[in-house]
Protein backbone atom coordinates (compact mmCIF):
# COMPACT_ATOMS: atom_id res chain seq x y z
CA UNK A 1 0.00 0.00 0.00
CA UNK A 2 1.20 3.36 -0.79
CA UNK A 3 2.46 5.94 1.96
CA UNK A 4 0.28 8.77 3.14
CA UNK A 5 3.10 10.73 1.04
CA UNK A 6 2.56 8.62 -2.34
CA UNK A 7 -1.13 8.80 -1.96
CA UNK A 8 -0.85 12.90 -1.55
CA UNK A 9 1.71 13.12 -4.65
CA UNK A 10 -0.64 10.90 -6.89
CA UNK A 11 -3.66 13.36 -6.30
CA UNK A 12 -4.55 15.05 -9.56
CA UNK A 13 -6.15 18.79 -9.32
CA UNK A 14 -9.72 18.01 -10.48
CA UNK A 15 -9.88 15.65 -7.31
CA UNK A 16 -8.50 18.99 -4.59
CA UNK A 17 -12.58 19.39 -3.55
CA UNK A 18 -12.50 15.19 -2.83
CA UNK A 19 -8.73 15.84 -0.89
CA UNK A 20 -10.25 18.94 1.40
CA UNK A 21 -13.31 16.96 2.06
CA UNK A 22 -11.19 14.30 3.29
CA UNK A 23 -9.09 16.41 5.47
CA UNK A 24 -11.74 18.43 6.98
CA UNK A 25 -13.31 14.58 7.37
CA UNK A 26 -10.15 13.89 10.27
CA UNK A 27 -10.38 17.18 11.90
CA UNK A 28 -14.11 17.31 12.51
CA UNK A 29 -14.09 13.02 13.80
CA UNK A 30 -11.79 14.20 16.58
CA UNK A 31 -13.96 16.82 17.64
CA UNK A 32 -17.25 14.69 17.23
CA UNK A 33 -15.77 12.08 19.81
CA UNK A 34 -14.91 15.36 21.88
CA UNK A 35 -18.78 16.57 22.15
CA UNK A 36 -20.93 15.48 19.52
CA UNK A 37 -21.31 19.04 18.00
CA UNK A 38 -18.57 20.49 16.14
CA UNK A 39 -17.97 17.24 13.69
CA UNK A 40 -21.32 19.15 11.88
CA UNK A 41 -19.58 22.83 11.87
CA UNK A 42 -16.46 21.73 10.08
CA UNK A 43 -18.75 19.22 7.43
CA UNK A 44 -20.83 22.40 6.77
CA UNK A 45 -17.71 24.50 6.47
CA UNK A 46 -15.77 21.84 4.21
CA UNK A 47 -19.29 21.30 2.11
CA UNK A 48 -19.07 25.26 1.54
CA UNK A 49 -15.66 25.58 0.41
CA UNK A 50 -14.88 22.83 -1.17
CA UNK A 51 -16.24 24.65 -4.42
CA UNK A 52 -13.60 27.38 -4.40
CA UNK A 53 -10.91 26.60 -1.51
CA UNK A 54 -7.41 24.61 -3.25
CA UNK A 55 -5.74 22.46 -0.93
CA UNK A 56 -2.19 23.80 -0.38
CA UNK A 57 0.37 21.46 -1.69
CA UNK A 58 2.42 19.07 0.59
CA UNK A 59 -0.22 18.74 2.82
CA UNK A 60 -0.65 14.88 3.89
CA UNK A 61 -4.04 13.00 4.27
CA UNK A 62 -5.05 12.49 7.61
CA UNK A 63 -5.22 8.28 8.42
CA UNK A 64 -8.77 7.61 7.86
CA UNK A 65 -10.08 4.26 6.98
CA UNK A 66 -7.48 1.67 6.39
CA UNK A 67 -6.32 1.86 9.75
CA UNK A 68 -6.37 -1.49 11.61
CA UNK A 69 -9.53 -3.69 10.71
CA UNK A 70 -13.13 -3.28 10.12
CA UNK A 71 -15.51 -4.05 12.98
CA UNK A 72 -16.94 -7.56 12.70
CA UNK A 73 -20.45 -6.32 12.75
CA UNK A 74 -20.56 -2.27 11.52
CA UNK A 75 -23.44 -0.76 12.92
CA UNK A 76 -26.44 -0.25 9.83
CA UNK A 77 -26.66 4.01 9.47
CA UNK A 78 -30.15 3.17 7.94
CA UNK A 79 -31.32 1.37 10.53
CA UNK A 80 -30.07 3.96 13.47
CA UNK A 81 -28.27 1.44 14.99
CA UNK A 82 -26.25 2.34 18.21
CA UNK A 83 -22.26 3.34 17.17
CA UNK A 84 -19.81 3.10 20.10
CA UNK A 85 -16.07 4.33 19.24
CA UNK A 86 -12.96 4.36 21.38
CA UNK A 87 -10.51 7.38 21.50
CA UNK A 88 -7.47 7.24 22.92
CA UNK A 89 -4.50 9.61 23.85
CA UNK A 90 -1.01 8.09 23.56
CA UNK A 91 1.83 8.48 25.25
CA UNK A 92 3.86 9.10 22.64
CA UNK A 93 7.20 11.13 23.58
CA UNK A 94 9.55 12.85 20.50
CA UNK A 95 11.92 10.78 18.45
CA UNK A 96 9.70 7.43 19.75
CA UNK A 97 8.85 4.78 17.39
CA UNK A 98 6.64 2.83 19.76
CA UNK A 99 5.45 0.49 21.09
CA UNK A 100 3.26 3.30 23.38
CA UNK A 101 0.99 2.61 26.65
CA UNK A 102 -1.96 4.17 26.18
CA UNK A 103 -2.42 7.32 28.55
CA UNK A 104 -6.34 8.09 27.69
CA UNK A 105 -9.04 5.88 27.15
CA UNK A 106 -12.89 6.72 26.73
CA UNK A 107 -15.37 4.85 25.49
CA UNK A 108 -17.70 6.85 23.70
CA UNK A 109 -21.33 5.64 22.51
CA UNK A 110 -24.03 7.17 20.25
CA UNK A 111 -27.71 6.57 19.55
CA UNK A 112 -29.10 7.63 16.34
CA UNK A 113 -32.61 6.30 17.39
CA UNK A 114 -32.96 8.51 20.37
CA UNK A 115 -30.47 11.11 20.34
CA UNK A 116 -28.59 9.91 22.97
CA UNK A 117 -24.95 9.97 23.81
CA UNK A 118 -22.34 8.97 26.50
CA UNK A 119 -18.85 8.39 27.14
CA UNK A 120 -17.21 6.41 29.67
CA UNK A 121 -13.42 7.36 30.99
CA UNK A 122 -11.31 4.09 31.78
CA UNK A 123 -8.19 4.25 34.25
CA UNK A 124 -5.56 2.98 32.97
CA UNK A 125 -4.12 1.08 36.25
CA UNK A 126 -7.37 -0.98 35.88
CA UNK A 127 -6.26 -4.51 36.33
CA UNK A 128 -8.14 -6.63 33.69
CA UNK A 129 -7.76 -9.51 31.65
CA UNK A 130 -6.15 -8.72 28.05
CA UNK A 131 -6.75 -11.75 25.89
CA UNK A 132 -3.57 -13.60 25.25
CA UNK A 133 -1.85 -11.92 27.46
CA UNK A 134 -3.21 -12.73 30.87
CA UNK A 135 -4.18 -10.28 33.55
CA UNK A 136 -2.54 -6.51 33.02
CA UNK A 137 -3.27 -2.86 33.36
CA UNK A 138 -5.29 -2.31 30.79
CA UNK A 139 -3.00 0.58 29.76
CA UNK A 140 -0.97 -2.47 28.16
CA UNK A 141 -3.37 -3.43 25.69
CA UNK A 142 -2.20 -1.17 23.62
CA UNK A 143 1.70 -1.30 24.16
CA UNK A 144 1.56 -5.05 23.63
CA UNK A 145 -0.76 -5.00 20.11
CA UNK A 146 1.85 -2.84 18.86
CA UNK A 147 4.41 -5.08 20.33
CA UNK A 148 3.75 -7.93 18.99
CA UNK A 149 2.12 -7.28 15.68
CA UNK A 150 -1.89 -8.35 16.52
CA UNK A 151 -4.55 -7.43 14.32
CA UNK A 152 -5.44 -3.56 14.45
CA UNK A 153 -1.87 -3.47 16.60
CA UNK A 154 -2.27 -1.28 19.78
CA UNK A 155 -5.99 -0.22 18.99
CA UNK A 156 -6.81 -3.64 18.19
CA UNK A 157 -5.95 -5.28 21.09
CA UNK A 158 -7.50 -2.62 23.32
CA UNK A 159 -10.92 -2.68 21.46
CA UNK A 160 -10.45 -6.63 21.93
CA UNK A 161 -9.85 -6.20 25.62
CA UNK A 162 -13.19 -3.43 26.27
CA UNK A 163 -15.18 -5.88 24.62
CA UNK A 164 -14.07 -9.08 26.48
CA UNK A 165 -14.55 -6.68 30.09
CA UNK A 166 -17.06 -4.66 29.72
CA UNK A 167 -19.21 -6.64 27.44
CA UNK A 168 -19.99 -3.84 24.82
CA UNK A 169 -19.23 -4.10 21.04
CA UNK A 170 -16.53 -1.25 19.71
CA UNK A 171 -17.52 -0.32 16.55
CA UNK A 172 -14.41 1.84 15.78
CA UNK A 173 -11.44 4.08 17.61
CA UNK A 174 -9.45 7.17 16.83
CA UNK A 175 -6.54 7.45 18.79
CA UNK A 176 -4.11 10.81 19.01
CA UNK A 177 -1.50 11.31 20.75
CA UNK A 178 -0.10 14.22 22.92
CA UNK A 179 1.27 17.05 20.49
CA UNK A 180 -2.34 16.56 18.23
CA UNK A 181 -3.71 16.97 21.59
CA UNK A 182 -2.06 20.70 22.05
CA UNK A 183 -1.50 22.13 18.43
CA UNK A 184 -5.62 21.73 17.90
CA UNK A 185 -6.17 23.33 21.60
CA UNK A 186 -4.04 25.83 20.07
CA UNK A 187 -5.48 26.34 16.69
CA UNK A 188 -8.87 27.11 18.52
CA UNK A 189 -7.25 29.83 20.55
CA UNK A 190 -7.56 27.96 23.57
CA UNK A 191 -10.11 26.81 25.56
CA UNK A 192 -12.07 28.11 28.89
CA UNK A 193 -12.13 25.79 32.41
CA UNK A 194 -13.53 26.47 35.40
CA UNK A 195 -10.37 24.91 37.97
CA UNK A 196 -12.44 24.04 41.03
CA UNK A 197 -8.80 23.42 43.25
CA UNK A 198 -5.39 24.68 42.59
CA UNK A 199 -2.97 22.21 40.87
CA UNK A 200 0.65 21.83 42.15
CA UNK A 201 2.38 19.19 40.30
CA UNK A 202 6.36 18.42 41.14
CA UNK A 203 6.37 15.61 38.74
CA UNK A 204 4.91 16.20 35.88
CA UNK A 205 6.39 14.20 32.67
CA UNK A 206 8.38 16.86 30.79
CA UNK A 207 8.50 14.45 28.14
CA UNK A 208 11.99 14.07 28.36
CA UNK A 209 11.80 11.62 30.61
CA UNK A 210 12.70 14.19 33.67
CA UNK A 211 9.96 16.00 35.34
CA UNK A 212 8.87 19.37 35.59
CA UNK A 213 6.49 21.62 38.00
CA UNK A 214 3.36 22.61 37.04
CA UNK A 215 1.58 25.17 38.85
CA UNK A 216 -2.55 25.61 37.95
CA UNK A 217 -4.61 28.24 39.64
CA UNK A 218 -8.18 27.87 41.07
CA UNK A 219 -10.70 29.59 39.43
CA UNK A 220 -11.55 30.38 35.19
CA UNK A 221 -8.90 29.59 33.21
CA UNK A 222 -8.28 30.73 29.52
CA UNK A 223 -5.68 27.38 28.76
CA UNK A 224 -3.42 26.99 25.98
CA UNK A 225 -2.83 23.13 24.12
CA UNK A 226 0.33 22.70 26.84
CA UNK A 227 -1.72 24.07 29.42
CA UNK A 228 -5.12 22.11 28.71
CA UNK A 229 -2.94 18.65 28.27
CA UNK A 230 -1.26 19.30 31.92
CA UNK A 231 -4.63 19.97 33.11
CA UNK A 232 -5.69 16.77 31.71
CA UNK A 233 -2.55 14.68 32.25
CA UNK A 234 -1.68 15.51 35.97
CA UNK A 235 -2.02 12.75 38.51
CA UNK A 236 -0.57 14.96 41.42
CA UNK A 237 -3.08 17.74 41.38
CA UNK A 238 -5.92 15.15 42.91
CA UNK A 239 -6.42 11.32 42.60
CA UNK A 240 -5.80 9.77 39.57
CA UNK A 241 -9.88 9.48 39.19
CA UNK A 242 -10.21 13.26 39.26
CA UNK A 243 -7.39 13.16 36.44
CA UNK A 244 -10.63 11.43 34.40
CA UNK A 245 -12.97 13.87 35.10
CA UNK A 246 -10.75 16.51 34.18
CA UNK A 247 -10.42 15.20 30.36
CA UNK A 248 -13.72 14.86 30.01
CA UNK A 249 -14.27 18.43 31.33
CA UNK A 250 -11.62 19.47 28.87
CA UNK A 251 -13.29 17.59 26.11
CA UNK A 252 -16.28 19.51 26.79
CA UNK A 253 -14.15 22.94 27.01
CA UNK A 254 -13.30 21.98 23.30
CA UNK A 255 -16.66 20.80 21.62
CA UNK A 256 -18.11 24.14 22.99
CA UNK A 257 -15.33 26.39 21.68
CA UNK A 258 -15.26 24.60 18.09
CA UNK A 259 -18.83 25.36 17.99
CA UNK A 260 -18.84 29.09 18.48
CA UNK A 261 -15.98 29.56 16.15
CA UNK A 262 -15.40 30.09 12.14
CA UNK A 263 -13.40 27.39 11.44
CA UNK A 264 -13.07 27.19 7.73
CA UNK A 265 -9.90 29.42 7.22
CA UNK A 266 -7.86 27.28 9.97
CA UNK A 267 -9.34 23.71 8.03
CA UNK A 268 -5.88 22.80 5.86
CA UNK A 269 -3.46 24.05 9.20
CA UNK A 270 -5.80 21.73 11.14
CA UNK A 271 -6.19 19.39 8.66
CA UNK A 272 -2.10 18.95 8.15
CA UNK A 273 -1.65 18.32 12.54
CA UNK A 274 -4.20 15.89 11.85
CA UNK A 275 -2.40 13.61 9.19
CA UNK A 276 0.40 13.40 11.73
CA UNK A 277 -1.27 13.21 14.82
CA UNK A 278 -4.97 10.88 14.25
CA UNK A 279 -5.49 7.55 13.33
CA UNK A 280 -8.92 6.07 12.52
CA UNK A 281 -10.23 3.02 11.29
CA UNK A 282 -13.78 5.29 10.40
CA UNK A 283 -14.48 5.54 6.64
CA UNK A 284 -14.91 8.98 5.41
CA UNK A 285 -19.41 7.86 4.44
CA UNK A 286 -19.20 6.75 8.39
CA UNK A 287 -17.72 9.97 9.71
CA UNK A 288 -19.94 12.15 7.53
CA UNK A 289 -22.80 9.88 8.68
CA UNK A 290 -21.85 10.76 12.21
CA UNK A 291 -21.37 14.28 11.97
CA UNK A 292 -24.79 14.79 10.15
CA UNK A 293 -26.47 13.52 13.66
CA UNK A 294 -24.14 15.45 15.61
CA UNK A 295 -26.30 18.77 15.85
CA UNK A 296 -29.22 16.72 16.64
CA UNK A 297 -27.80 15.49 20.30
CA UNK A 298 -28.22 18.13 23.07
CA UNK A 299 -25.78 18.62 25.72
CA UNK A 300 -28.45 17.52 28.35
CA UNK A 301 -28.82 14.16 26.24
CA UNK A 302 -25.14 13.38 26.53
CA UNK A 303 -24.16 11.40 29.87
CA UNK A 304 -20.46 11.15 31.41
CA UNK A 305 -19.30 8.95 33.63
CA UNK A 306 -15.75 7.74 35.28
CA UNK A 307 -14.98 4.09 36.61
CA UNK A 308 -13.94 5.71 39.90
CA UNK A 309 -12.76 4.65 43.27
CA UNK A 310 -16.70 3.63 44.02
CA UNK A 311 -15.95 0.46 41.41
CA UNK A 312 -12.69 -0.57 42.08
CA UNK A 313 -10.39 -1.56 45.20
CA UNK A 314 -6.67 -0.34 44.69
CA UNK A 315 -4.46 -3.06 45.45
CA UNK A 316 -0.29 -4.01 45.30
CA UNK A 317 0.61 -7.03 43.46
CA UNK A 318 3.73 -9.01 44.28
CA UNK A 319 5.70 -7.20 42.28
CA UNK A 320 5.07 -3.83 44.00
CA UNK A 321 2.86 -2.46 40.95
CA UNK A 322 -0.04 -0.80 42.15
CA UNK A 323 -3.06 -1.52 40.56
CA UNK A 324 -6.85 -0.78 40.77
CA UNK A 325 -8.64 -4.19 40.87
CA UNK A 326 -12.39 -3.87 38.97
CA UNK A 327 -15.74 -3.98 41.45
CA UNK A 328 -17.58 -5.99 37.99
CA UNK A 329 -21.66 -5.16 39.72
CA UNK A 330 -20.68 -1.73 40.02
CA UNK A 331 -18.97 -1.47 36.28
CA UNK A 332 -21.88 -3.21 35.35
CA UNK A 333 -24.03 -0.86 35.88
CA UNK A 334 -23.14 1.94 34.90
CA UNK A 335 -22.56 0.10 31.34
CA UNK A 336 -25.61 -0.45 31.55
CA UNK A 337 -26.51 2.95 32.24
CA UNK A 338 -24.17 4.60 29.41
CA UNK A 339 -24.43 1.70 27.07
CA UNK A 340 -28.00 0.37 26.97
CA UNK A 341 -31.14 2.40 25.56
CA UNK A 342 -33.05 4.82 27.78
CA UNK A 343 -36.59 4.02 27.97
CA UNK A 344 -39.53 5.93 26.96
CA UNK A 345 -40.37 9.02 29.15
Amino acid sequence: MPSEKQQNSMLKDGRKNYVLRVLGSGVYTLFLIGGLGCAYLFYTSVRDISAYSPISPGVELPVIGDSGPRPDSVPDWSQKERVNILLLGVDQRPREEGPWRSDTMIMVTVDPKSMTAGALSIPRDLYVEIPGYGERRINMAHFLGDAYDYPGEGPGLTMKTLEYNFGVPIHYYIRINFQGFREIVDYLGGITINVEEEIWDYRYPDGQYGYATVHIPAGVQVMNGRMALQYARTRHGGTDFDRLRRQLQVLLAIREKALRLELIPRIPLLAQTMSHTVKTNLQLGEVISLAQIAPQIDAEDIRFAVIDETMTVPIVLDNGADVLFPKRDKIREVVQQIFSSRPEE
